[in-house]
């Protein structure tokens, strides 16, 4: 069974991929008509939401539900933290999507960035001990 961890992830994933599209469709329009100069300021956004938001959170829900359970205790180990990477892992998009708008705020994206880090830093603490060689049991 999926844990729910990694349902949010790539649902969360998903919602990330659409945003990504509408702002791309945007961009690629406005290269086409040229709706407005301004609108190339999107694009930053566009990577950020398709690389992290979308790729990168996608390959980390799915990793985490995929690797190997454990044989002798919790199944994928304590809850609480992979909440967390869930949690921090978003924030931290957020804050680096809101860093991109608001131009004066450059504090906001490496804010962003700690916090999107501190997330992929839980999933490698999570995953870490759950990669075995069953030869060795």
């Amino acid at each position: 069974m999926m844990p729910l961890q990694s349902v949010y992830m790539i649902r969360l994933s998903l919602a990330w991929l659409l945003l990504s599209t509408l702002v791309g469709a945007v961009l690629l329009v406005h290269k086409a008509y040229g709706i407005h100069p301004s609108a190339w300021l999107l694009l930053p956004l566009h990577f950020e939401m398709a690389i992290w938001g979308w790729m990168v959170q996608l390959v980390i829900g799915t990793a985490y539900w995929m690797f190997p359970r454990f044989l002798r205790i919790d199944i994928r180990g304590p809850e609480l933290p992979a909440w967390i990477m869930v949690f921090l892992f978003n924030s931290g998009l957020f804050l680096i999507l809101s860093g991109h708008m608001v131009k004066s705020a450059s504090g906001l994206i490496l804010s962003g960035r700690i916090l999107l880090l501190t997330g992929i830093g839980i999933f490698i603490y999570l995953i870490w001990s759950r990669v075995i060689s069953y030869r060795n049991l």
